[in-house]
């Protein structure tokens, strides 16, 4: 999945990849792969890039033109996270099994995603996000 915005970001703020790459503390070939859309940018590190930038995670993955939100916290919260897909998920009647075929993925993983076992990955966050239009800096309790 490629998302077109961290690498507009990137060349807007004259850095090179060898640069972010160390300000995100990764290497330049991962950093890269994540540019040319060959792998997806873990949340984890999409965060660092959000706060590095001071923009918001929906902006950078294109699913909003809003640059910035008034941050309660700069760090994802896994508990605030797993509570809000949960949230979400029942708001939308929506089961375990259900978020789990529209993923792609099982009804254990989505099971750990909202049991805090293990941080969401990023594509699996933006397809949620897009399909119940919420924000993602909300679901991992970055804004309120």
């Amino acid at each position: 999945m490629e998302f077109k915005r961290i690498k507009a970001i990137r060349e807007d703020h004259d850095l090179t990849q060898s640069k972010i790459a160390t300000i995100l503390n990764t290497n330049r070939s991962a950093y890269s792969l994540w540019e040319l859309g060959i792998n997806t940018i873990p949340l984890n590190k999409l965060n660092d890039f959000s706060n590095y930038f001071n923009l918001s995670i929906d902006y950078i993955l294109g699913i909003t033109n809003v640059k910035k939100y008034t941050l309660v916290n700069k760090n994802i919260d896994i508990n605030v996270l797993a509570k809000r897909l949960k949230q979400v998920r029942k708001k939308e009647n929506k089961t375990q099994e259900n978020i789990a075929t529209l993923l792609n993925t099982t009804h254990s993983t989505w099971s750990a995603y909202e049991n805090k076992k293990v941080l969401i990955p990023t594509i699996f966050i933006w397809k949620f996000a897009k399909e119940y239009n919420c924000s993602i800096d909300w679901l991992c309790g970055k804004i309120n």
